[in-house]
């Protein structure tokens, strides 16, 4: 067997040697050309496609699959399986229902997906299978903060709802991004804004109660409320330089007015009092004696009592008898007339001011009355009539003011009612309670002692007077002391407020102005 093998193998292999006509054992080979070309040849193998006994070089190149992509090029390619080059070529990995390179799919995509997580009206296949969407609009509603399921369209939350702003959130709250600037201390109440404007305050909408107001030039009162932008001049035109005393300024306007009032022709003898503007008086004038009772007209004459008993009510009634313009000397007026005498040396016992002490009156209480003022020859030169006093006494009845004229018991004799009444209380506008306290005192220094005391640092040892404060509100004021207040009490900045304006005593009278 194995002989027969052989034989045949060289009957092959002569054969083979007498292609090409090349002669084996005396037989010349016949060449039948082929119809491959050398793309057809493997690279780097040989082969004689042409009959011409040389062999040509194959350009047919070796190839392989790579898993990264599916293209197959042309070339050779070694024997293997395509889930050989690819492992991810597998049953597991194709989708059911489809079969690639012999392998039936068994993967289902694993989705979770059912109508109601697709957008209505939408489609999409979900295991293989394809289904339609339930999955519904929706729109955010500023009236609650309710969000419900569904499909919201692009937009801000501010958008939404315009009051998520950082005006309506808490001071340093971060709402959805929005930093608040929002405090709830605020206090305003109703009548604190503008009717009928709103405001929230603390979160709660109020309605303005305050009203809108407008200035009159018939009267000096400011209400509370809401005034429009003007001048004071343009609300009453009389607010003018030509009507305001020369240097004061009233609101803004330096005054230039350097006319006296006119003089006065009833009411007995009077004095020209010169204006002080940081008083805020203009020249005004004053009865020189304490006002007598004569035919129920109060005149300023030095024979006579003063006219006591009287009301403070019924004293100003009196003053404005005489006629237009006369009233009961104000506190303004009053303190005008203070401060020109304390600042006048003459009326200081030490010949200066600041020296000595201010001439008192008839202070002592001997005699233990009122007095009348010297009537006989020149009336200022026996000053201590009826005191029982003699040239030098601190009881000098009479002031020298800075026009060279001489008022009588400006201090002593009897006190006398000003135009006035008293906001008890303390802090400016209030007038202080206290019972005969010395002007030094700490609680007169923010209101009182500008408008009742003295200039300096005098007190009742320099016979500058006491003060007493205002007990009851509505309480009227008499100043000066009387004839029995002693060294302490009486002088000329002596203020009492401590009756009713319905209160008389025989120890109060009064003067009348101009």
């Amino acid at each position: 067997m194995k002989k027969e093998i052989k034989r045949l193998a060289a009957i092959i292999i002569l054969s083979s040697l007498s292609l090409g006509g090349r002669a084996v054992f005396g037989a010349v080979g016949a060449c039948v050309p082929g119809s491959a070309t050398t793309g057809d040849i493997l690279q780097g193998k040989t082969a004689d496609i042409d009959c011409d006994n040389l062999a040509e070089a194959g350009t047919l190149a070796a190839q392989a699959l790579a898993v990264s992509t599916d293209e197959v090029k042309t070339g050779v390619y070694g024997a293997t399986w395509l889930s050989d080059v690819d492992t991810d070529l597998a049953a597991a990995n194709i989708r059911s229902g489809y079969t690639i390179f012999g392998y039936d799919g068994a993967f289902t995509s694993g989705a979770t997906a059912a109508e109601g997580d697709i957008i209505s009206g939408k489609t999409a296949g979900v295991n293989g299978a394809i289904i339609t969407g339930t999955l519904a609009a929706q729109t955010l509603s500023p009236a609650n903060d309710t969000v419900n399921e569904g499909v919201y369209a692009a937009t801000t939350l501010s958008a939404v709802d315009v009051d998520l702003a950082a005006g309506n959130i808490a001071v340093s709250t971060i709402i959805f991004g929005i930093t608040g600037t929002y405090t709830n201390d605020a206090d305003a109440i109703a009548a604190n804004i503008l009717s009928p404007k709103t405001a929230y305050v603390s979160g709660v909408k109020i309605t303005g109660t305050m009203p809108t107001q407008t200035l009159s030039p018939g009267s000096n009162n400011v209400s509370a409320g809401y005034y429009a932008a003007t001048t004071l001049s343009a609300v009453d035109t009389d607010l003018a330089a030509g009507n305001i005393a020369v240097s004061t300024i009233i609101f803004g306007i330096t005054g230039t007015l350097t006319t006296a009032p006119p003089a006065p022709d009833v009411g007995g003898t009077w004095l020209l009092v010169p204006g002080d503007s940081a008083l805020g008086t203009l020249d005004f004038w004053v009865q020189k004696y304490e006002a007598k009772n004569v035919s129920s007209l109060p005149t300023s004459q030095p024979s006579g009592f003063p006219w006591v008993s009287i009301t403070q009510t019924e004293a100003k009634n009196r003053c404005e008898a005489l006629g237009p313009g006369y009233h009961l000397l104000t506190m303004q007026e009053a303190q005008t007339i203070s401060r020109n005498i304390e600042n006048n040396a003459w009326n200081w016992t030490g010949g200066s001011v600041g020296s000595g002490g201010l001439w008192r009156g008839h202070t002592d209480n001997s005699p233990a009355s009122a007095q009348a003022a010297d009537i006989t020859g020149d009336p200022d030169d026996d000053p201590y009539v009826g005191t029982g006093d003699t040239v030098p006494s601190i009881e000098k009845r009479i002031h020298q003011l800075s026009s060279g004229q001489y008022i009588w018991d400006w201090s002593g004799n009897v006190y006398d009612w000003v135009d006035m009444t008293c906001t008890a209380g303390s802090g400016a506008g209030y007038w202080y309670n206290a019972i005969w306290v010395e002007w030094n005192d700490a609680n007169l220094a923010d209101y009182e002692k500008l408008r009742a005391g003295p200039a300096g640092g005098s007190l009742s040892t320099q016979n500058a007077g006491q003060y007493r404060g205002c007990a009851a509100t509505g309480n009227a004021v008499a100043r000066g002391g009387n004839w029995g207040d002693g060294a302490t009490l009486a002088g000329v900045y002596s203020f009492s407020a401590g009756i009713a304006p319905s209160s008389s005593y025989t120890s109060i009278g009064f003067r009348c102005a101009r």
